[in-house]
């Protein structure tokens, strides 16, 4: 049932390109450009996945993974249906595109392996940081576009994408660059440069909205992409030094 679960994945992400596209479109002027950030994001996973380009896999998982988070705050509002379809959508596309027989199409498939030549090793820390990169992205939009961009936000959200495009065509320094948005989401959101960060996500046109210094703080995560290659960067070091 490879075909059928990306299927649905793709449904699942091409709805959310045209909900967060048209929410940008229609929204108050604050949320446009969170929303436009969140479409596009959404966009590149869409187009990649049905691209079959080697990361898009990985990537979409992510992107599964935050919406998947949204589930959490059940526990603040109660059952909010919203909340639910959003939050089980995302699971799905989660789910729907885990298995070795997707990743067959993907990351193990012939031509990702003629033209990139990954060892296994690599490949599974080229899959943790995308895996981060995807699901902390979109925090990193809602932290630096929402409600208002600043220059630090601004900062933060390009070391972010330029970092995530340079990892994905193998550049090292894209693991530094996440680690910087990193940082800087964190302490932002940690109150290190006054007060604490705060952005917001509108759930819904009705005006149901999630606030909170949560996302800056939750932005940090992109820390998890270079941390995922702090053993072999450290063993890569010792062996220099030796």
């Amino acid at each position: 049932m490879v075909g059928l679960r990306r299927a649905f994945a793709l449904l699942f992400l091409g709805f959310y390109v045209t909900n967060f596209a048209m929410s940008a479109a229609l929204g108050p002027s604050d949320a446009f450009a969170f929303n436009l950030g969140l479409a596009l994001t959404y966009g590149v996973a869409f187009v990649g996945l049905a691209a079959e380009w080697f990361w898009a896999r990985w990537f979409a998982i992510g992107v599964g993974n935050f919406g998947s988070l949204i589930l959490l705050a059940l526990f603040q509002v109660g059952m909010e249906p919203i909340l639910m379809f959003i939050g089980g959508t995302h699971l799905a596309i989660w789910l729907g595109l885990l298995g070795e027989g997707m990743a067959a199409r993907y990351e193990h498939s012939a031509e990702a392996a003629e033209r990139w030549n990954f060892q296994e090793e690599s490949l599974i820390l080229m899959r943790r940081a995308v895996k981060s990169a995807g699901t902390t992205i979109p925090f990193l939009i809602l932290y630096t576009l929402a409600p208002q961009p600043d220059a630090l936000g601004l900062t933060a959200l390009a070391l972010g994408l330029s970092g995530l495009w340079a990892l994905l065509r193998g550049r090292t320094w894209g693991l530094f660059a996440l680690g910087g948005a990193g940082i800087i989401a964190l302490a932002d959101g940690l109150g290190a440069f006054g007060d604490p960060a705060a952005g917001y996500f509108m759930i819904a046109p009705t005006g149901m909205i999630l606030y909170g210094p949560v996302f800056a703080i939750l932005a940090g995560g992109t820390l998890l992409a270079p941390l995922a290659f702090a053993r072999p960067m450290w063993r890569f070091l010792r062996r220099q030094s030796a």
